[in-house]
């Protein structure tokens, strides 16, 4: 059955994407099959100021990497906003960008769990959560149970947060691994889409 989109909201995955795998996927289709905004877009980062000093691949490659996996979900789109903004990547410059663009919507934004735990400690965080929907996911390293106490922690600071903690654990996937695995050689079958997989061996990225 077709989902009746919501036209008056949109979601946002933020990230590195160095590379984008199955676990972003995972995250980007649920909000969408959950709360049903207009769109997800995926949106890479030119650099996050609590990464850096982090390496990424050309900012051309992590794009087309990201195309190349949500190709098959029209409801995904990619965005180079970040990328065109250039330096640190602050969200709440992000969230305010979008908010002259979608003056009318409502903005998810997709958070793993783990960072519920400085999520309060973003800059400007007090206005974040007045203009935006955060939507968290459990994983591997913060179960549910320790992200619903986080979403607590922070609406007793902040009780007009919107926070949602979703029940679905995403897969144990991370970019890192991704990349001393496809260093050392050894298979990230499973973990990417098998079209990434053969754009990341044909330009011979993340061998260095």
């Amino acid at each position: 059955m077709e989902i009746l989109k919501d036209v008056n909201s949109i979601a946002i995955l933020g990230g590195t994407f160095n590379p984008i795998h199955n676990a972003h996927i995972m995250m980007a289709e649920t909000v969408y099959n959950t709360f049903h905004p207009e769109k997800v877009i995926i949106m890479p980062n030119y650099q996050t100021y609590y990464k850096q000093g982090a390496s990424a691949v050309d900012v051309n490659y992590r794009i087309d990497m990201i195309d190349l996996a949500i190709s098959d979900y029209p409801y995904m789109e990619s965005s180079d906003l970040e990328l065109r903004r250039g330096g640190i990547t602050y969200t709440i410059d992000t969230i305010n960008e979008l908010r002259d663009i979608y003056p009318d919507k409502k903005i998810y934004f997709i958070i793993g769990g783990d960072s519920l735990a400085w999520l309060d400690k973003w800059v400007k965080a007090d206005k974040l959560f007045k203009i935006t929907t955060f939507i968290a996911f459990s994983r591997h390293d913060i179960s549910y149970d320790k992200a619903v106490l986080e979403k607590e922690r922070i609406l007793a600071l902040y009780p007009y947060a919107d926070i949602i903690v979703m029940k679905e654990q995403i897969p144990d996937i991370s970019s890192s691994y991704i990349r001393e695995a496809i260093k050392s050689g050894s298979s990230v079958e499973g973990m990417l889409p098998e079209s990434l997989i053969e754009y990341i061996v044909s330009n011979s990225l993340y061998k260095d």
